[in-house]
C-alpha cells in the first residue's frame, strides 16, 4: 500500500475518533444540564413547601402542644399554614405531617429513591379533606433543638429544627463503562427558627 494512502486512513480515523469523542462529550453534557434543571426544579419545590411548612409552626393555633410526632424521618406538628381567609382565626389551623417512608420509588430509575409523604389536614382548597403530596428523595432527616442548640426528645423544648434533604435525579445523566450509573445531585441543608416557638 502507498504511504501516503495509509497516512491519510490513519490521520482520517484519528480525526472520526476526535469527532466521535467530542460528539459523546456534547451529549453527555446536554443529558447532564437538562438533569440538572429538571431535578433542581423539583428539589426548589420541596425546599419552598418544606420551609413554609416548618416556619408556621405553632402559627396561630391556640395551643402549646403544637409538635405530634418528632423522629428522624417523621415530622408532625400543628400551624396556621395558609390563613386562607385572613382572619386570623385559631379555627384555621392546620396538621401537616412530613414522612420518609421506607418505601422505595418504584416509579423512578434511581435504585437509592425513596418515598416521601407530606399529608395535610384539613385543606382549605378541597373542602376540608386531607391532601397529600408525595415527592422521591434520597435522604431527608429532622433534628430538634432546644433554645441552646442541642438535640432535644422534649417537645416542649424544641426551639429550632435543623434539616437534612438530598434529592437525587430520577434518571442517571451518565453510565460508565462498567455499568455505574451517576445522578444529578442537591442537598440542603437548613436549621429553621419558628417564630412561635420562640417565645
Amino acid at each position: 500500500m502507498n504511504l501516503n494512502i495509509f497516512t491519510s486512513f490513519v490521520v482520517g480515523g484519528l480525526f472520526l475518533l476526535t469527532l466521535l469523542a467530542f460528539n459523546n462529550f456534547v451529549f453527555n453534557s446536554a443529558v447532564e444540564t437538562t438533569t440538572g434543571v429538571i431535578t433542581e426544579n423539583s428539589f426548589d419545590t420541596i425546599v419552598e413547601i418544606l420551609q413554609n411548612d416548618i416556619n408556621r409552626l405553632g402559627y396561630n393555633t391556640g395551643t402549646a402542644d403544637n409538635i405530634l410526632t418528632m423522629t428522624g424521618g417523621k415530622f408532625e406538628f400543628k400551624g396556621d399554614i395558609y390563613d386562607e381567609d385572613g382572619s386570623g382565626s385559631v379555627a384555621d389551623y392546620n396538621t401537616v405531617e412530613w414522612h420518609l417512608t421506607a418505601n422505595k420509588a418504584t416509579s423512578t430509575d434511581n435504585p437509592d429513591d425513596y418515598i416521601l409523604t407530606r399529608t395535610f389536614d384539613p385543606d382549605p382548597f378541597f373542602s376540608g379533606d386531607s391532601e397529600e403530596l408525595t415527592f422521591y428523595v434520597t435522604h431527608l432527616e429532622f433534628k430538634y433543638l432546644d433554645a441552646n442548640g442541642s438535640e432535644t426528645n422534649d417537645p416542649e423544648l424544641v426551639k429550632q429544627v435543623s434539616i437534612e434533604l438530598v434529592h437525587e435525579s430520577k434518571n442517571s445523566y451518565y453510565v460508565s463503562t462498567k455499568g455505574s450509573e451517576k445522578y444529578y445531585r442537591s442537598v440542603w441543608n437548613r436549621t429553621i427558627v419558628p417564630n412561635n416557638l420562640t417565645f
